[in-house]
């Protein structure tokens, strides 16, 4: 005896009904989830982006902030205050004028055979051997200068240009008409040596008063700061870069100071930097000719202690490129769910097309029997 089988039918309009109830939400939720996720992918990306400038930013902040306490340091060597001391000492008992006359006869002569003499005596000076071999321990020091209250040279690794360094705007920053102050130049080109540099200007105080008795100006490469940008890997779109609160890039991958190039990037995010919620966020993601970028950036606070350092770190890169790994499984996503639905409306267009005609039933359907009429009978 054939053994029964067990049969569920169902009809095919209900199974339709069923799938299109199920698997169509489904497509929709998905698809509405993606432009949430889009969303969110910016967001994630982006911090990301102000996290990679935040962490340049301190770093160049911290490495400017090293050549300060470094100078300052130097400044309360024995040899340089004792030297600098010594030479305000020449000043006691005589007149404005005196003095003036003294600096202004020694500046006319400077640049001659005849102020050879005074040149070696501040030269080999201890103070100048210090400054020396201090700079011959740090690479990144390119010249260091000390002056005495009146601005004149008292020692130096280097023959300086002028012998009264007073009438200099780096040497009045110092001076601070007496009361002394740290001053950092913006960035300036050494022609002898070829390097940008920054100058670090530092007063010079006596131990027992802190009276202001001369200035110390240090010429430091920044040539130091480009690993911190160029270690950092982002992809043949992607790059780090240091500029001005003016967009002009300090550096670049393949600009450097000397090109005086303004960052597109910067006029991007330069409304963003100007309000508390734009520097909260840290990023931006803007359209540019050759596409759209998420531009992460970070102000280096120097600005705020040292007013020429507006130096803001960008982190920018091609969506496209920034996007790529989480995009690829949107697509995915996105493609699975409009092949649910196409397959939806595929599939019910094939049940209609292909429907069973209804037939009525042949008892119903057939008419009764006629009577007879009986004239028509024979």
């Amino acid at each position: 005896m054939p053994a029964e089988r067990f049969e569920i039918r169902i009809p095919a309009s209900r199974l339709l009904i069923a799938m299109f109830l199920l698997i169509i939400p489904i497509c929709l939720v998905g698809l509405f989830s993606l432009a949430r996720t889009d969303n969110a992918l910016e967001r994630s990306e982006g911090a990301h982006f102000k996290t990679m400038a935040q962490m340049r930013a301190a770093q160049v902040a911290s490495f400017v902030r090293e050549r300060v306490n470094d100078a300052r340091n130097t400044t309360l060597a024995f040899g340089i205050v004792d030297a600098v001391s010594a030479a305000n000492r020449k000043y006691q008992g005589k007149s404005e004028a005196e003095i003036a006359s003294a600096i202004g006869n020694i500046e006319k002569t400077w640049n001659t055979p005849a102020a050879d003499p005074l040149l070696r005596e501040i030269l080999s000076s201890p103070a100048a051997l210090f400054l020396r071999q201090h700079q011959q321990h740090d690479p990144l020091l390119l010249r260091i200068t000390v002056t005495d209250i009146r601005g004149a040279v008292v020692a130096a690794t280097h023959k300086t240009i002028d012998y009264s360094m007073a009438d200099r705007e780096q040497w009045q920053n110092i001076y601070a008409d007496g009361r002394g102050a740290v001053s950092i130049t913006d960035i300036l080109y050494d022609d002898v040596t070829r390097a940008n540099y920054i100058g670090i200007g530092i007063p010079i105080l006596e131990e027992q008063t802190n009276r202001l008795v001369g200035t110390l100006d240090a010429l430091v490469a920044i040539s130091a700061m480009f690993p911190l940008l160029e270690e950092a890997q982002l992809g043949p779109t992607g790059r780090l870069m240091l500029v001005k609160d003016d967009g002009t890039v300090i550096m670049a991958p393949g600009v450097s100071a000397a090109a005086r190039m303004k960052a597109e990037e910067y006029a991007a995010i330069r409304d963003a930097l100007g309000t508390v919620e734009g520097r909260q966020t840290g990023y931006i993601v803007a359209p540019f000719r050759a596409g759209r970028q998420v531009i992460g950036f970070a102000d280096t606070g120097l600005k705020d202690d040292y007013p020429k350092l507006g130096w803001v770190v960008l982190a920018a890169q091609d969506t496209r490129e920034a996007f790529a790994s989480a995009r690829n499984a949107d697509r995915v996503l996105a493609l699975m769910s409009v092949l649910g639905l196409l397959g939806m409306v595929l599939l019910g267009v094939y049940v209609y097309l292909h429907r069973r005609p209804a037939y009525a039933d042949l008892a119903e359907v057939a008419a009764p029997p006629q009577p007879v009429s009986p004239a028509t009978e024979l």
